[in-house]
C-alpha cells in the first residue's frame, strides 16, 4: 500500500504542475524510504555509490572501472548497473547488492549509451565510432547478434513494449536533409526507418505514455539549441518542435535512468546546459512550467519513486537533490570530479 501511494504521488505530485498530491498530503521524511545512488567519475574512472534519504547521502563504495565512464543504466529490476567506458570500449556490469564489478563487456569503438530492455533480460549497447548497436543477455553476458544501423549513434532508448530501439546520430555536424533518428524494429533485428526532423539530434526520451519520443538536440556543448522534436511513436511523423529553455540536454529514461516514472505521468524534466537548471515541461502544452536552478553543466537526471531528482552537475562536481512537486532544492551533495551519468535505485520498488 505504502509503495502504491508513492507511485499515486509522484505522478500527481511530481508531474502534474501545481497539484502537489492528489491525497494533498505531504510526503513526510518517515515515508521516503533509503536510496542508493550511482554516479560516475570520468575524471577517477570509478563509479561512487551514495546512500541515504533525500539529500542526505553518504558515499558507501567506490568502485573502479574502465577508462572514461561516461553514461550509466540502472535495470527496471534493480539488480545490474551498467557503465560504458567509453575510452577502453567496454561496458562494465556491477551488481547493485554487492557493489562491485562483475564483468566487463568487450564492445565495439567508444560505447555511448545503453539501455536494457522492459523485462531486464538484454542490454542495448550503442557506439559513437561503430555503425551498430551490441546486444548482451543479462547474466549469462552471452552476446548475441549485433544490430547493423549503418551509421554510429549517440543515444539510445527502448519502447515499452519493446518492439523497437530508437537512436540518435551527432557524429558530424548537421546539415539540411541529414536523418538524424533511426528507429530498428526489433523483432526483426533491422533498421526501420531514418527520420528527418529538420534539426540535428542529441538523445531520444519517450514520453510516460510512450506515444511520443521527445528529441533533444545538438549534442556540441559550443552549439546549443533549444529545439525539441515531438515525433508521434506509432505513425514516425514529427507532430511539434517547441522551444525549450536554453540548451535542454537530458531528461530521465526508462531502461537507464527513469525506471521510476509513472505512466500517467503529465510532465518530463529536462538538463538545460544554457541555463544550469532543470526544467519541468507539460506534455500538453509542450512548454516550461517551473524551472530550478542546479549547478555547473547539468548532464543526466534520474528521480525516485516519491519524486526526488537527482542531477549531475559535471563541472560544479556536484549533485543537485530536488523534491519534483515543490520544485525545491532540498540541497547538493559533493561527489567525485567530472559526474556524467547517475541512477537511482530504491529497494523494493521496481518495474
Amino acid at each position: 500500500m505504502a509503495t502504491r501511494l508513492r507511485w499515486e504521488r509522484l505522478a500527481t505530485g511530481l508531474f502534474l504542475g501545481s497539484a502537489l498530491l492528489a491525497s494533498g498530503m505531504p510526503v513526510t521524511a518517515a515515508e521516503k524510504p533509503e536510496a542508493t545512488l550511482f554516479v560516475t567519475s570520468e575524471a577517477t574512472n570509478t563509479i561512487g555509490v551514495y546512500r541515504g534519504i533525500g539529500a542526505d547521502l553518504k558515499k558507501v563504495a567506490t568502485i573502479p572501472v574502465g577508462k572514461d565512464p561516461h553514461n550509466l543504466a540502472l535495470s527496471p529490476d534493480g539488480r545490474w548497473v551498467a557503465v560504458d567506458n567509453r575510452r577502453s570500449d567496454e561496458v562494465s556490469m556491477i551488481d547493485t547488492t554487492a557493489l562491485r564489478e562483475v564483468i566487463r563487456l568487450k564492445t565495439g569503438r567508444q560505447p555511448h549509451d545503453m539501455v536494457f530492455s522492459p523485462d531486464s533480460s538484454l542490454l542495448y549497447i550503442g557506439h559513437e565510432l561503430d555503425p551498430y548497436i551490441a546486444r548482451f543477455e543479462v547474466g549469462s553476458w552471452k552476446e548475441l547478434d549485433h544490430i547493423s544501423v549503418g551509421t554510429a549513434q549517440h543515444d539510445i532508448s527502448v519502447t515499452q513494449d519493446h518492439t523497437e530501439l530508437w537512436f540518435t546520430v551527432t557524429g558530424s555536424r548537421f546539415k539540411p536533409g541529414l536523418r538524424r533518428v533511426g528507429v530498428v524494429d526489433l523483432r526483426s533485428a533491422k533498421l526501420a526507418q531514418m527520420i528527418d526532423t529538420g534539426h540535428d539530434a542529441h538523445d531520444v526520451i519517450f514520453s510516460p505514455d510512450g506515444k511520443e519520443a521527445w528529441i533533444t538536440n545538438s549534442g556540441f556543448l559550443t552549439v546549443p539549441s533549444d529545439v525539441v522534436n515531438v515525433i508521434d511513436v506509432q505513425r514516425r511523423e514529427l507532430l511539434a518542435t517547441p522551444k525549450i529553455g536554453k540548451y535542454p540536454f537530458h531528461s530521465p529514461k526508462r531502461g537507464r535512468d527513469g525506471n521510476y516514472v509513472p505512466f500517467n505521468a503529465r510532465e518530463m524534466w529536462f538538463s538545460d546546459h544554457g541555463l544550469k537548471q532543470l526544467l519541468a515541461v507539460d506534455l500538453r502544452s509542450r512548454q516550461v512550467v517551473a524551472t530550478v536552478n542546479v549547478g555547473a553543466e547539468p548532464f543526466h537526471v534520474t528521480v525516485t519513486p516519491d519524486g526526488v531528482l537527482y542531477v549531475a552537475n559535471h563541472h560544479s562536481g556536484t549533485v543537485s537533490v530536488i523534491d519534483g512537486p515543490s520544485r525545491k532544492v532540498l540541497g547538493t551533495i559533493r561527489v567525485d570530479k567530472h559526474p556524467h551519468g547517475i541512477a537511482v535505485l530504491v529497494p523494493g520498488v521496481h518495474r
